[in-house]
């Protein structure tokens, strides 16, 4: 009778055992299962974003290096010269880069009576704007700051001298350092993988008291060189 109760206490046992140790294979299982997943998950969450930074990368060139000649207009676009510029810019993504630029120009306009002189020496920095990256990468925009040095001098001609010079009696000499901003339009005609040559447009602004001013637009030609 002890031996069959001895038994039966033994054979419970055993299947207790069994099922205590059935249980703990299923919950390593599920804690290795969850592990797996939440590995996994991580890892295509890592990939996506990793592939949306490829994604957001410009796979050309970054820098830009340009140089252009502008005819520039003054007044009321009646003074007229010559103007230079030179610019760097460093591409963010296929979107956008960012500008830093020097540029100079220089105009007269006289007549029998009359003289006017404008000159400016000037440095921006710009965010450049591709709106069209996979379509039409040729068109560029750029808004930005600009600081400049703006002469004018204008006055009445006087007689002419024994020595070729005109003395004037009336003249009148302004110089100011203006901020404003500036916003310029550019295209390609060539767009190459090292080189582009284009035309540009570029308005030059500036705040003085409670007005805002248009100081100077300028049209021209540039060659630029990537790397």
């Amino acid at each position: 009778m002890i031996y069959m109760i001895c038994i039966k206490s033994w054979y419970r046992n055993k299947r207790t055992l069994k099922k205590a140790n059935k249980l703990t294979t299923t919950t390593n299982h599920q804690d290795k299962s969850n592990f797996e997943m939440k590995t996994t998950t991580l890892s295509l969450a890592l990939l996506l974003f990793c592939g949306f930074l490829y994604g957001q990368e410009d796979h050309t060139s970054k820098n830009t290096v340009r140089a252009g000649i502008n005819r520039a207009f003054f007044g009321y676009g009646d003074i007229t010269g010559p103007g230079i510029y030179c610019e760097y810019s460093r591409a963010l993504n296929d979107y956008f880069a960012i500008t830093p630029r020097l540029m100079s120009a220089y105009a007269n306009r006289n007549s029998e009576v009359n003289y006017n002189h404008a000159s400016s020496f000037g440095a921006s920095l710009a965010v450049r704007v591709t709106p069209l990256p996979h379509t039409f990468r040729r068109l560029k925009i750029d808004i930005g700051g600009l600081y400049h040095s703006f002469i004018s001098t204008y006055g009445q001609i006087g007689k002419e001298t024994q020595n070729g010079e005109y003395i004037s009696s009336h003249t009148t000499y302004r110089k100011e350092e203006l901020f404003g901003l500036i916003g310029s339009l550019s295209v390609n005609v060539v767009d190459t993988k090292k080189i582009e040559i284009g035309l540009r447009f570029d308005m030059l602004t500036s705040f003085v008291g409670d007005y805002f001013n248009c100081d100077s637009w300028q049209t021209g030609v540039y060659i630029g060189f990537r790397f």
